[in-house]
């Protein structure tokens, strides 16, 4: 679901994904390889790392029906114990990003339950900008899901 009120897009996701915790929170913070399987990043690596803590830099093309919007972050990242990452923009294509993930084991696996508020660092229209959120977070919660399943799959062969 996304919503647009006052400059500020409003988006929220929930997916199942039949793998445990530890390998979906291996995946969402294997940012120095996260440019092999999410397809809008082109580079992704970390700048930092204390303990829980990341520092990350990330650029991308982002692609909607004929549009490409090329995009940079550097984002400040925190695993918590309960499996949540709450990340927030430093710099980069927004004026304003914060984000929490939460990962929960379920008896069929993981559920990843996401909110995420930006505001855009140029003007979208509000149908434009929802339609194009949508996608992009189905394109990238889809990527992460094939990872975390393939990785899963992959420990299981004897």
């Amino acid at each position: 679901a996304v919503d647009y009120r006052n400059g500020i897009y409003f988006a929220d996701l929930s997916l199942q994904v039949a793998v445990p915790p530890a390998t979906a929170i291996e995946v969402l913070t294997d940012f120095e390889h996260m440019a092999a399987f999410v397809p809008n990043l082109v580079n992704s690596r970390i700048i930092s790392r204390t303990g829980n803590v990341y520092l990350i830099s990330q650029q991308g093309k982002a692609r909607f029906g004929p549009l490409s919007f090329s995009f940079e972050s550097e984002r400040r990242i925190e695993l918590y114990p309960d499996g949540r990452l709450i990340s927030q923009a430093l710099s980069g294509s927004t004026k304003y990003m914060r984000s929490e993930l939460a990962v929960q084991g379920t008896a069929g696996g993981t559920s990843l339950n996401y909110h995420i508020e930006v505001t855009p660092e140029r003007w979208l229209p509000s149908s434009f900008g929802t339609s194009f959120m949508r996608h992009e977070l189905a394109e990238q919660f889809s990527a992460l899901a094939r990872e975390m399943e393939r990785r899963n799959k992959s420990r299981r062969i004897p």
